[in-house]
């Protein structure tokens, strides 16, 4: 036997056809399995990233400057049939709630921008604090060097239709607290050059201040329903050009023909007819004992023409303060 055939045994021979056959049915290529591509991907739609929301814009508006309107005052003559002024009638300063705080007070603590000092550990009488004086700007910070100012002196309330009120309501004017502009602090020498002048004879120094005091003003005559004089209602107009942004004032009113009427629990009453007077500014004579403090001889003097005329002597040394012995004297 050749040496191949003792190397085809039978089980090589199966060996070799298993072989023969494998090559046959197995496929030329080899099948390259699919898989995604940079270029597929890129197919899909670009979703951008969310951008911040808008802030919003305010809608355009068009500036109006700023329109003020104070209401109309009659418009009337002084009478010359109506009694003298006299301080007296006009109670002031009072301790309406009973605190021990008279209406000074009251003012002086409402109006400092700092704590106030009082005089003693009863905290009735106001000390020291830190003011600034309407009239004039001033920076002030001991009490005794201010006054209290009634925006539309009372003479001059007296003149305008107050002559006709009852005791109550002359009591209740003097002493009003209600409006921030009608009792206000100022320096002294301010209240002393102003006394119990209208506008048309005085104005604030500081004119920065012309167009809140013909406000506070035409305020105080309206709410007490008081009037004005042709020359004080022309003054106030022309203080009132000062201020900024647009005054609005109605027609000017008729001369009122009626006289004030005086409401009561039991009906009205009109003032009782009296003989033609001419108006006496400095009333009956008074003196130093008449008053209780010396803000009240200070008012006083000044709506009797001090310190240009002092009828009643109430100036001994002529330095502008009245009855310099009475408390509360500077």
């Amino acid at each position: 036997m050749s040496n191949w055939s003792r190397l085809l045994t039978p089980a090589v021979l199966l060996a070799l056809l298993a072989l023969l056959i494998a090559c046959q049915v197995a496929p030329s290529q080899t099948e390259t399995p699919h898989t995604l591509t940079a270029t597929a991907a890129s197919t899909s739609p670009t979703i951008p990233p969310p951008s911040p929301s808008p802030t919003p814009i305010a809608p355009a508006t068009t500036s109006a400057a700023t329109t003020t309107t104070v209401p109309d005052l009659a418009i009337a003559a002084i009478r010359s049939d109506i009694p003298p002024y006299d301080r007296g009638d006009w109670d002031h300063w009072i301790d309406a709630d009973g605190d021990c705080q008279n209406t000074r007070a009251e003012v002086l603590i409402e109006e400092s921008s700092a704590s106030v000092i009082f005089r003693d550990t009863r905290r009735c009488t106001v000390d020291s604090g830190r003011w600034t004086a309407l009239y004039t700007g001033t920076v002030v910070e001991v009490a005794g060097d201010l006054d209290l100012d009634h925006m539309v002196p009372l003479a001059n309330a007296h003149l305008s239709g107050g002559w006709a009120w009852s005791a109550e309501r002359k009591r209740a004017y003097a002493n009003d607290i209600s409006f921030e502009g009608h009792l206000i602090a100022v320096t002294a020498s301010a209240n002393r050059s102003k006394g119990a002048k209208g506008p048309e004879e005085w104005q604030p120094p500081d004119a920065g201040h012309w167009c809140d005091y013909a406000v506070n003003w035409i305020t105080v005559k309206d709410t007490w329903n008081l009037t004005a004089t042709a020359a004080e209602w022309a003054a106030l107009e022309g203080m009132l050009s000062t201020c900024s942004g647009e005054i609005e004032t109605g027609p000017e009113p008729s001369t009122p023909t009626t006289p004030h009427i005086i409401p009561t629990a039991t009906g009205t009453i009109a003032p009782t007819p009296v003989e033609t007077l001419i108006f006496d500014p400095f009333g009956p004579d008074r003196n130093c004992g008449d008053f209780d403090t010396w803000e009240e001889a200070q008012e006083f003097y000044e709506a009797a023409g001090g310190p240009e005329e002092d009828s009643h002597r109430l100036d001994a040394d002529r330095d502008g303060i009245a009855c310099a012995s009475l408390p509360g004297a500077p």
